[in-house]
Order: structure tokens, then sequence, then C-alpha cells
């Protein structure tokens, strides 16, 4: 088992041309997202962004978006950074930094990095393009572009924002932070001219590697690091089969084309499923990821003889390492892939193939829980994935990717959705919608949910391969799973019996037959009372209305 690098890697500056620059190796989470980018045409490279109304003429939103456009690169310098190396080599692949060294270098750099699109707001058509974009960009006569932010000019004072970048830059949280530091910037009426800032200097603002920004070695890594490591190792070793999911039917038109879907809930449904998950005691991600496993129980029609033989490759596992950063580390500037990832797999011996809907939902949930508990309290974990990136079989030639549930969280707290002027009383800029796509190469769908203005958003997407009435299918079946966790079970009817309590398991013959079911619509969703009578389910039965 290899520990990580102590010391870790940083910048170090090569001289002896007439620019100098900044170089290191990409380390953890950063080394793992380019790796499965490079090896699986583009994977998860990321385009994200959002809509908005603002109170500012079109002019003076290209310049605010173009001057914030460019302090972003002051504060977080590895948006302008080359990758370079060979990805089968010996050694890591390198980020290399050149500092600004002259405005007409950093007018240059902003010409080819911030876009302006300006037609009617066509969101889905710029992202479907966008994501079909093998990176870097290549402008004529300069250094690739790995980053690149475009600006959308509709109609009616509504516009998008939007960044297109690797993953090994574009984290989830790190990438909202970013937008808030863009959005602070265009709507701060004092804001000094980014041509006026110490360019040169800037190199400072690099990020250090995991081990650093988390507080550097741990001291007990030689014993308790170590041991977590093994343990990791011995979790996802695979002895069953995996559950997967397939389309029905395949018809890939485009290589990283792909399809997107979303459903949002009203803020009562909404307010109700927060509310029970807190009480069951379980976190939102893995409600769906307990929810997507029963999908893919339906799907897969696992016969009795066989059910022990499978298990669920969870993988809602992705720890952000940006609450464990330390003072003075700036976790707002903090703009790069910083996670570890903990392995779950639940054996299907565990969950009982005959208990009622709603109870499944909860054992599948305690169990992914319990799994991700063991792990990611402990205090090694922030630096598992710089160790894990050196062990001789963590970077297989051909990665897999496993589905995904990725958990944003309420975005309000992620930023404000309302933005006013100095001088202003109503908010000069508000955010409407947000959008997060990843190019897809896989057959793998990707699941993000969030919180906005109170409302559950839940979005799939999956490369072009899978239909869109197959999607859409597979959102609505997993959204109405979700929703079991609603049912009350101490108002069944007489002679059904509630559910046990979680820690039971139940030792009930297997049966084919399902009992019928009194479906009660709240809002886009369904509560599902069961009663006695006995009829057969069809597994793709859903139980939402479509958004309207």
């Amino acid at each position: 088992m290899n520990a990580p690098h102590y010391p870790e890697p940083t910048w170090m500056r090569i001289s002896g041309r007439k620019t100098p620059f900044y170089t290191r190796p990409l380390l953890g989470s950063e080394l793992f997202d380019d790796r499965t980018s490079v090896l699986l045409d583009g994977m998860t490279d990321a385009c994200v962004g959002f809509t908005f109304q603002s109170l500012y003429a079109a002019d003076e939103v290209k310049q605010r978006a173009r001057n914030a456009f460019a302090r972003l690169r002051f504060s977080c310098p590895i948006i302008a950074t080359n990758i370079v190396g060979d990805v089968s080599g010996p050694i890591p692949r390198s980020w290399v930094y050149a500092p600004v060294q002259s405005l007409s270098e950093l007018t240059r750099w902003t010409d080819d990095a911030f876009c302006i699109v300006q037609h009617d707001l066509n969101v889905d058509a710029f992202v479907e393009e966008t994501s079909q974009r093998r990176l870097p960009y290549q402008p004529q006569n300069a250094s690739p572009i790995w980053f690149r932010c475009y600006l959308l000019l509709g109609s009616n004072n509504k516009h998008g924002l939007y960044f297109h970048g690797p993953h090994a830059i574009m984290d989830g949280g790190p990438t909202l932070n970013a937008f808030a530091l863009m959005l602070q910037w265009m709507t701060n009426d004092v804001i000094e001219p980014a041509e006026n800032l110490p360019w040169g200097t800037e190199w400072h603002n690099l990020p250090l590697g995991p081990v650093g920004a988390t507080g550097g070695p741990r001291e007990d890594w030689d014993i308790a690091g170590i041991e977590l490591l093994k343990q990791l190792s011995d979790s996802e070793a695979v002895h069953t089969i995996p559950l997967t999911v397939r389309p029905l039917r395949m018809s890939q038109s485009a290589v990283g084309k792909t399809c997107r879907l979303e459903r949002a809930l009203d803020p009562t449904l909404t307010r109700r499923l927060v509310n029970k998950t807190r009480i069951t005691g379980c976190s939102m991600s893995h409600l769906f990821e307990a929810a997507y496993c029963m999908v893919l129980l339906a799907r897969n029609q696992l016969p009795p003889s066989v059910w022990d033989a499978y298990h669920f490759p969870g993988n809602s596992s992705a720890i952000s390492l940006i609450p464990h950063l330390k003072l003075p580390y700036d976790t707002k500037t903090h703009f790069i892939s910083s996670r570890s990832h903990i392995p779950i797999q639940i054996s299907m011996a565990e969950i009982s193939p005959i208990v009622s809907p709603r109870r499944q939902l909860l054992q599948l949930t305690q169990a992914i829980e319990q799994r991700y508990a063991r792990f990611a309290t402990h205090p090694c974990m922030p630096h598992v994935q710089a160790a894990r990136a050196y062990q001789p079989d963590a970077l297989p030639e051909r990665p897999n990717f496993e589905s995904s549930v990725n958990n944003v969280g309420p975005m309000e707290r992620r930023l404000p959705l309302s933005w006013k002027g100095r001088h202003t009383a109503e908010p000069v800029i508000e955010l409407e919608s947000v959008l997060f796509s990843v190019r897809l190469t896989s057959l793998t769908p990707i699941i993000h949910i969030w919180t906005m203005n109170g409302s559950l958003h839940v979005q799939i997407q999956a490369n072009d391969a899978w239909p869109k009435a197959d999607l859409q299918d597979l959102l609505d079946a997993i959204c109405s799973r979700v929703c079991l966790v609603l049912e009350d079970f101490s108002q069944n009817p007489p002679g059904h019996p509630s559910d046990p309590p979680l820690s039971e398991r139940s030792n009930f013959d297997v049966r084919k037959s399902f009992k019928s079911c009194l479906i009660i619509f709240l809002g886009d969703c369904a509560s599902i009372i069961l009663v006695t009578t006995r009829f057969l389910v069809p597994d793709n039965q859903t139980f939402f209305r479509p958004r309207q």
C-alpha cells in the first residue's frame, strides 16, 4: 500500500527560456479525472452554468462578464494552465502555467477563452454542441485552451453564463464558488479593471495539492492511513455480479452527444421529502442511490435463485475536500478537482427481495449510509485519493465508470440567487436555472440532484444511445421509488402488518406477485398505500405526471 506524496509536490519554477513557467504533477482526483477524460474520449468533461435575468443592457453585461472572467484568471490561474505529458507514461501528467507578462498577452488570452454567443437563448442546443467538443480548444498561434467561459446573450434581458472545461478542474463545489466570484465582480460597481491587477504575481494563487490544502501530512498515516487503504481495497473487491442498466434500444448518432432530462418537484413535496429523510436518518444522496438500485433490480428481474449473486455498485461516495481545507487557505478560490472516493458495494444477500417496496428502499438506504459513514469520518480520508492514485492497480488502462448520484445540495448555500448593485434596491442579476452537463461516452447515466427556490430538481443524463423515452422512464421510475419514503404505514388498513423496524430482516417466502395499491397523488408524486389483494404489477410502472 502506497502513502500519499509526503512531502507533496508543489509548484516549481522552470527558468531558462524567455518566459518562466510553473509546473506540478496532477494529484489525487485531478489525476483520476484527467485519466478518465483521456482514455474515454473526453468522458466527464463538464459544461456548467446558469441562465439569469439582468437589469443591465446587453453591452454592459458583456463588459462586466469579460472583466470578471479576466479577474477569475488572477484569482484562479489554474483556468489558464496547460496539461502536458503522456497518460500511459510512468509519471503523472503535469499542469503548466505561464504568468501574464503584458496586458496585450492578457487581452489575447481573454479573446480566446471568453466567448460571446449572440442569438435567442437556446441552452439545450448550446450545451449539446459544446459537449461534443473535445478539449482542449486549439486557437491559432496560441497555447491550448482547456477552460472557456461562454456568455449567451438572449432577448428580454435573459442571458446565460457557462463554463466548459475538464473535470480535473471543474468539481461541483469549486465550480459554483467560481461562479459566485464572477457574479460578485459583475455586480460590483467599484471593482477595478482586471488590467490593474499585479499580473506576473498571480502564480501565487495556483492551488496546492490535496495534502497541502487539507493541513499537511497525517501523523498517523503509516498505521491508520495504511489500514484505511486496505479496508477500501477489500471493500471494492468484486466477488459478485454488478447490477447495471442499459437502454432498451441503442442508436448512438454522435460521440459525446447527450440526452438530458430534468424533473422539478414542487416546494411542498420537496419539504416533505427533506423532512422525511431527516426523520429516517438518511441523506438525500443515499435515498436516491437506493431508489436507483430498486430500479436496477426491477429492470434486471432477478429470479430468487440468483438474487444473492448480485451487488449494487453505489457511487454517491464522492467526498468533497472543500470542508477539510485549512486556514489560511481560501476555499472560495480553490478551483480544482478536490475530492476522495470511497467504494460502496451493497450485496443483494443483505437485502430482502420480498419485503414491501418502502421497506426495501429503507434497507438499501441504511446499507449505503453504513458503508459511507464507516469511511467518511476517518481522519485520514482527505488523503485517500492522493494515496490511491499511486497504487499500481488504481488507474487501469480502461477505467470503469459506474452510475453516480451527485447531490449538489441547496443552491442558495452555494451562492446567492439574487445580486444587487451598490446603488440599487432591486437585484441587477437574478439566477433562474442551473444546468450540469458532462460529456458521456459510456452507456452509464449520471444523476444530479439539487434544490433551488425550494424545489428539488432531479436531472438525469446519458449519451444519446439512450432514446429519450427510455431515459424518461428511468427518471420517472427513480423518482417514484424515492417517494416511497413518504408512505405512512402506521395508518395501514386492518390486516396489513406495519413495516418492521429498520434493523429487522424479513423471513417471508419469496413471491413474484405484488399487493395491490391505492395511489394518492401529491403534487408531482404519488404515495402508495398497500392493501391486501394480490396482482401482478409491471416493473416499469411509474406514478409521475410529466412536468408542464
